[in-house]
Protein backbone atom coordinates (compact mmCIF):
# COMPACT_ATOMS: atom_id res chain seq x y z
CA UNK A 1 0.00 0.00 0.00
CA UNK A 2 2.92 2.50 0.61
CA UNK A 3 4.52 1.97 -2.54
CA UNK A 4 1.39 2.74 -4.51
CA UNK A 5 0.87 5.93 -1.95
CA UNK A 6 4.40 6.82 -2.89
CA UNK A 7 3.51 6.47 -6.48
CA UNK A 8 0.62 8.73 -6.39
CA UNK A 9 2.76 11.32 -4.38
CA UNK A 10 5.44 11.41 -7.16
CA UNK A 11 2.96 11.55 -9.65
CA UNK A 12 1.29 14.68 -7.74
CA UNK A 13 4.05 16.46 -7.01
CA UNK A 14 5.70 16.14 -10.66
CA UNK A 15 2.34 17.30 -12.36
CA UNK A 16 2.44 20.17 -9.94
CA UNK A 17 6.58 21.03 -10.54
CA UNK A 18 5.91 20.49 -14.40
CA UNK A 19 2.59 22.44 -15.01
CA UNK A 20 3.66 25.28 -12.48
CA UNK A 21 5.96 27.24 -14.90
CA UNK A 22 2.42 27.56 -17.26
CA UNK A 23 1.50 30.44 -14.28
CA UNK A 24 3.65 32.77 -15.92
CA UNK A 25 0.33 33.33 -17.97
CA UNK A 26 -1.29 35.91 -15.82
CA UNK A 27 -4.91 34.25 -16.69
CA UNK A 28 -3.83 31.02 -15.48
CA UNK A 29 -2.44 32.45 -12.07
CA UNK A 30 -5.43 34.10 -11.89
CA UNK A 31 -7.54 31.11 -11.18
CA UNK A 32 -5.62 30.79 -8.24
CA UNK A 33 -7.03 33.35 -6.07
CA UNK A 34 -9.40 31.16 -4.36
CA UNK A 35 -10.27 29.72 -1.79
CA UNK A 36 -7.23 30.89 0.22
CA UNK A 37 -5.54 34.01 -0.10
CA UNK A 38 -2.40 32.88 -1.19
CA UNK A 39 -1.67 32.02 -4.51
CA UNK A 40 0.80 29.09 -3.64
CA UNK A 41 -1.70 27.54 -1.39
CA UNK A 42 -4.54 27.75 -3.89
CA UNK A 43 -1.96 26.13 -6.64
CA UNK A 44 -1.49 23.32 -4.54
CA UNK A 45 -4.81 22.50 -3.01
CA UNK A 46 -6.52 22.91 -6.43
CA UNK A 47 -3.79 20.81 -8.57
CA UNK A 48 -4.38 18.06 -5.83
CA UNK A 49 -7.83 18.29 -6.33
CA UNK A 50 -7.24 17.48 -10.10
CA UNK A 51 -5.09 14.88 -9.81
CA UNK A 52 -7.23 13.02 -6.78
CA UNK A 53 -9.67 12.96 -9.55
CA UNK A 54 -7.71 12.01 -12.41
CA UNK A 55 -6.06 8.61 -10.44
CA UNK A 56 -9.68 8.08 -9.00
CA UNK A 57 -10.20 8.26 -12.99
CA UNK A 58 -7.16 6.10 -13.61
CA UNK A 59 -8.67 3.32 -11.08
CA UNK A 60 -12.20 3.70 -12.52
CA UNK A 61 -10.41 2.39 -15.72
CA UNK A 62 -7.91 -0.50 -14.39
CA UNK A 63 -11.70 -1.90 -13.24
CA UNK A 64 -13.36 -1.45 -16.82
CA UNK A 65 -10.59 -2.74 -18.90
CA UNK A 66 -9.08 -5.50 -16.56
CA UNK A 67 -11.85 -6.03 -13.84
CA UNK A 68 -9.87 -7.46 -11.13
CA UNK A 69 -8.21 -10.49 -12.52
CA UNK A 70 -4.59 -10.16 -14.15
CA UNK A 71 -3.75 -7.19 -17.03
CA UNK A 72 -3.28 -9.52 -19.73
CA UNK A 73 -1.62 -7.29 -23.11
CA UNK A 74 -5.06 -6.95 -24.64
CA UNK A 75 -5.84 -5.05 -21.15
CA UNK A 76 -2.94 -2.87 -20.75
CA UNK A 77 -3.92 -1.45 -24.45
CA UNK A 78 -6.99 -0.79 -23.10
CA UNK A 79 -5.77 0.90 -19.71
CA UNK A 80 -3.11 2.70 -21.74
CA UNK A 81 -5.90 3.92 -23.78
CA UNK A 82 -7.88 4.50 -21.62
CA UNK A 83 -5.74 6.77 -19.15
CA UNK A 84 -5.00 9.19 -22.35
CA UNK A 85 -8.37 9.58 -22.48
CA UNK A 86 -9.17 10.45 -19.21
CA UNK A 87 -5.46 12.70 -19.10
CA UNK A 88 -7.43 14.88 -21.59
CA UNK A 89 -11.02 14.84 -19.97
CA UNK A 90 -10.23 15.36 -16.39
CA UNK A 91 -8.96 18.41 -17.03
CA UNK A 92 -10.78 19.28 -19.91
CA UNK A 93 -13.86 19.19 -17.57
CA UNK A 94 -11.99 21.25 -15.09
CA UNK A 95 -11.52 23.91 -17.61
CA UNK A 96 -15.36 24.23 -19.07
CA UNK A 97 -16.34 24.16 -15.14
CA UNK A 98 -13.97 27.18 -14.65
CA UNK A 99 -15.14 29.41 -17.86
CA UNK A 100 -18.61 28.00 -16.70
CA UNK A 101 -19.00 29.13 -13.00
CA UNK A 102 -15.55 31.28 -11.79
CA UNK A 103 -16.81 34.49 -14.39
CA UNK A 104 -20.29 33.96 -13.10
CA UNK A 105 -19.00 34.17 -9.17
CA UNK A 106 -16.91 37.48 -10.10
CA UNK A 107 -14.15 35.15 -9.07
CA UNK A 108 -12.29 35.26 -12.65
CA UNK A 109 -12.77 36.27 -16.37
CA UNK A 110 -10.67 34.83 -19.27
CA UNK A 111 -10.62 38.43 -20.22
CA UNK A 112 -7.25 40.53 -18.85
CA UNK A 113 -4.12 41.53 -20.18
CA UNK A 114 -2.27 39.33 -22.50
CA UNK A 115 -3.00 36.09 -23.58
CA UNK A 116 -6.46 35.00 -23.46
CA UNK A 117 -8.15 33.18 -20.64
CA UNK A 118 -9.67 30.39 -23.00
CA UNK A 119 -6.76 30.08 -25.03
CA UNK A 120 -4.45 29.44 -22.03
CA UNK A 121 -6.82 26.91 -20.51
CA UNK A 122 -6.13 25.25 -23.74
CA UNK A 123 -3.02 25.20 -23.23
CA UNK A 124 -2.83 24.15 -20.02
CA UNK A 125 -4.87 21.35 -21.08
CA UNK A 126 -3.19 20.01 -23.65
CA UNK A 127 -0.04 20.65 -21.35
CA UNK A 128 -1.37 18.63 -18.23
CA UNK A 129 -2.42 15.84 -20.97
CA UNK A 130 1.12 15.50 -22.22
CA UNK A 131 2.53 15.53 -18.81
CA UNK A 132 0.28 13.45 -16.92
CA UNK A 133 0.55 10.56 -20.05
CA UNK A 134 3.99 10.71 -20.35
CA UNK A 135 4.62 10.51 -16.43
CA UNK A 136 1.97 7.78 -16.28
CA UNK A 137 4.27 5.85 -19.29
CA UNK A 138 7.36 6.45 -16.89
CA UNK A 139 6.06 5.20 -13.78
CA UNK A 140 4.60 1.96 -15.36
CA UNK A 141 7.57 1.27 -16.95
CA UNK A 142 9.75 1.21 -14.01
CA UNK A 143 6.97 -0.65 -11.86
CA UNK A 144 7.30 -2.82 -14.81
CA UNK A 145 11.29 -3.47 -14.73
CA UNK A 146 11.04 -3.53 -10.64
CA UNK A 147 8.46 -6.46 -10.65
CA UNK A 148 10.56 -8.41 -13.86
CA UNK A 149 11.40 -11.58 -12.29
CA UNK A 150 14.90 -12.35 -11.38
Amino acid sequence: MSTELGAVAVFTAVVLFVWSPLLVVERLRALFVWPTRWMALNYALVGAGVLLVQCLSYFAVFLLAAGTGMVTGGDAAAIVGGVVIVNLAVPSAGAIAALRTLPARGIWSPAGDGLSGRIALGVGVLWYAIVTTVLFLVIGAVILVANLPT
